[in-house]
Order: structure tokens, then C-alpha cells, then sequence
């Protein structure tokens, strides 16, 4: 993975950490609706398949403050104080995450059009 050296403010990389962190909320949020029609068929075989079923809400629930907490931190910020995040987004694996993290102006590397499935 290719991108321009990232030197930002400290606060402008935490505000983006924290939209990054809000967007997965929304994903965990969606994932709840299907895990939920997908338990209420297998409740009736396996009670427990409920309970195990409330991880996602706490999981979109940790998130959501998660990303208060980080986007805090980003008020908190001092504003002249920049920080060189190359280190930071050579660890992250998705390159659209990297790019979001890095330079969210820029464009998308691929075709955002189309989503692939598990088929594809």
C-alpha cells in the first residue's frame, strides 16, 4: 500500500479515527437487524442463540463510546500539535480504511459502486 506521507494535526487524526469508529457503529447496527431474524429462527432449537445474539448490541454500544470518547479527545486536543501517522496507518490492513484515516478528501481506490458478496 502506496499513500503520501500523512502528517496531520493530532486533533484533525482523532476526529477521523472517531468518524471511522461511528461508521462501524452504523455497520454493527445494520448486523444487529440480521442477527436478529436470523435468532428468532433459531431460538425455538437453541434458547441460548438469544443471549449470545445481545453481544452485537453491546458490541454497537462499546463503539458508540468508543467514538465519544475519541472524538472528546479530539476537542481536547491542542490545535498545534501535528503528529506524523505514517507508523500508525502502515498496521491498518484495508486499504480504503488507511486511505479514510490518511486523506479522507481523496477518492476511493476502487469502484465503490458495486458490493461484492461471499459468492463473488
Amino acid at each position: 500500500m502506496s499513500l503520501p506521507a500523512a502528517r496531520k494535526t493530532l486533533a484533525g487524526s482523532l476526529d477521523l479515527v472517531a468518524q471511522e469508529v461511528t461508521d462501524l457503529v452504523a455497520i454493527g447496527d445494520q448486523l444487529q437487524g440480521l442477527i436478529s431474524r436470523l435468532v428468532v429462527a433459531a431460538a425455538a432449537s437453541d434458547p441460548s442463540a438469544m443471549i449470545e445474539a445481545q453481544a452485537a448490541d453491546l458490541l454497537s454500544q462499546r463503539l458508540s463510546g468508543l467514538a465519544a470518547f475519541v472524538r472528546a479527545l479530539a476537542d481536547a486536543a491542542p490545535a498545534d500539535i501535528s503528529a506524523d501517522i505514517d507508523s500508525a496507518l502502515r498496521v491498518l490492513t484495508l486499504t480504503e480504511q488507511a486511505r479514510r484515516l490518511s486523506n479522507p478528501a481523496s477518492p476511493p481506490a476502487v469502484d465503490a459502486g458495486e458490493a461484492l458478496t461471499f459468492w463473488d
